[in-house]
């Protein structure tokens, strides 16, 4: 009885070792392949931001100055229209507002009715007339008629416009959804108002047109 136990072992350690690497090669199987795998990939990805640009087309200088607007007096009015290209390529919200330069006079802002209109779109390089001949108008952005017009509003001076429309939070929403590439048309016109206090008075004014992606 007592010889046949080291028997015994051996037989069991010869059966346990072939069995052990039995196992531990299944182990090994199975942590090196206990998944299925893929993938897919979309290369070439690449991002650009659009630009907005605004410009005044073909004005060659001030819109109102020299002779024809000094010497001024009661009843005397002028039209000046100007061009305005959106060459950006994101839609835009474009708004009007008007400020009074560095130390430049404004004593004769009160006397001025002024009245701004959005004219008709044109093509590109189109020539539009400082003086408004061949303007076509589609909405008034200020006033409620043109500034030489009986109807107009006398209260809707340039010191009005200046001082509700001085940036581009005030500022006059002239084109709300722009789409790229347009060319706008304004008519600006201003009536000297009636009254004798406006003797002796000066204005300056720089209109401008700002744009802002929507």
């Amino acid at each position: 009885m007592h010889r046949s136990a080291p028997r015994a072992r051996r037989t069991l350690l010869a059966v346990a070792v072939p069995v052990g690497l039995l196992l531990s090669a299944t182990l090994t199987w199975q942590s090196t392949h206990a998944a299925f795998s893929a993938s897919t990939r979309n290369a070439g990805n690449a991002w650009q931001s659009g630009s907005v640009v605004l410009s005044a087309g073909g004005t060659g200088g001030a819109l109102f100055a020299g002779a024809a607007d000094a010497g001024l007096h009661p009843g005397s009015t002028r039209s000046r229209c100007i061009r305005v290209d959106y060459t950006g390529d994101v839609t835009v919200d474009v708004r009007m507002y008007v400020s009074t330069p560095t130390a430049a006079p404004s004593t004769l802002d009160p006397f001025l009715v002024m009245s701004v209109e959005r004219g008709a779109d044109v093509a590109a390089g189109t020539v539009v007339d400082p003086d408004c001949a061949g303007f076509a108008p589609a909405a008034l952005a200020y006033n409620t008629a043109r500034a030489d017009d009986v109807t107009a509003d006398v209260d809707r001076t340039l010191a009005d416009l200046k001082g509700g429309h001085h940036d581009f939070a005030t500022g006059l929403q002239v084109a709300p959804a722009l789409r790229p590439s347009t060319h706008l048309t304004f008519r600006i016109t201003y009536a000297v108002a009636d009254d004798d206090a406006a003797q002796r008075s000066q204005s300056q004014a720089t209109f401008t047109w700002e744009a802002r992606s929507t």
